[in-house]
């Protein structure tokens, strides 16, 4: 995810805004999952406690796909405008964007993705899910004023539980030679995988997530089924999570992480 639009920085994180090239994302998602990453790979006991409770948590039932342009408050009186030039075809927000937003994704012409409730401040929340698509509405948030439009509705998969049996039995038809159609993400550091592994699994680590994260349509493929892990679920359920954002279907994570396989397999090492 370069910097996230001001309008949908989640409580006081900063976040990137630039679009993965085959897929529309929520910034605030990309940014948290690389902000998160190294910390909850070091984190102590009490902390891993209290980010698994705030993270395992599926998407909404409900995302849109939001474009707007933001304005400085000092210029709130050019938004009347603005919206007048798109409601009588003379321009495209898209182009009045590139013109005037003050928001990174003014390069993506407004464009900030699929965004869920929870994932933005709670004005521009409360306009864009008040919005019906094609639209526009207006709203003013502590980072500006905003030009808004929902461009597509769209009820939001969510995140399948994966038990540590399970991926057992996934894995060892995968060595048999089957369950071609699955395809298995570790998110944790390398110094982890080095520490424990398991096969079949493709290595991405979220502290480098924007290093790969432009490239995850041609790294993964949306139609397969698609198996996240890490320690124990955290990191690996913030990723299941950014992948349905990315138009991916069918992702599970598994829950508990390598930790819990470990107790089930005595040759995977505890860490």
């Amino acid at each position: 995810m370069p910097t996230r639009c001001s309008a949908t920085q989640p409580q006081q994180l900063q976040h990137t805004q630039q679009r993965a090239q085959a897929a529309r994302s929520s910034p605030a998602m990309l940014r948290q999952l690389a902000g998160r990453a190294a910390t909850a790979a070091a984190a102590g006991g009490g902390a891993r406690r209290s980010l698994h409770r705030s993270s395992l948590v599926c998407l909404a039932a409900k995302q849109v796909e939001v474009s707007h342009i933001l304005l400085s408050p000092d210029k709130k009186g050019l938004l009347p405008q603005l919206r007048q030039q798109i409601q009588a075809g003379e321009a495209s927000l898209a182009a009045l964007a590139a013109e005037h937003s003050q928001c990174p994704s003014r390069s993506n012409g407004g464009s900030l993705g699929w965004i869920a409730k929870g994932q933005t401040v709670a004005e521009f929340e409360e306009a864009a899910f008040g919005c019906a698509p094609g639209a526009l509405a207006m709203c003013e948030t502590r980072f500006g004023v905003h030009l808004l439009t929902v461009t597509a509705e769209r009820q939001a998969a969510e995140v399948r539980h994966m038990s540590v049996q399970e991926l057992a039995e996934s894995l060892a038809a995968r060595s048999a030679g089957a369950n071609e159609d699955v395809q298995y993400v570790d998110v944790r550091e390398e110094r982890e995988e080095e520490l424990a592994r398991l096969p079949h699994f493709q290595l991405l680590p979220l502290s480098r997530f924007e290093s790969w994260s432009a490239q995850i349509g041609s790294l993964l493929d949306k139609e397969k089924e698609t198996v996240c892990l890490c320690h124990h679920g955290v990191r690996s359920m913030q990723m299941s999570q950014w992948l349905l954002q990315q138009g991916f279907t069918n992702v599970r994570n598994v829950t508990g992480g390598i930790a819990a396989y470990a107790a089930i397999d005595p040759s995977v090492p505890e860490y």
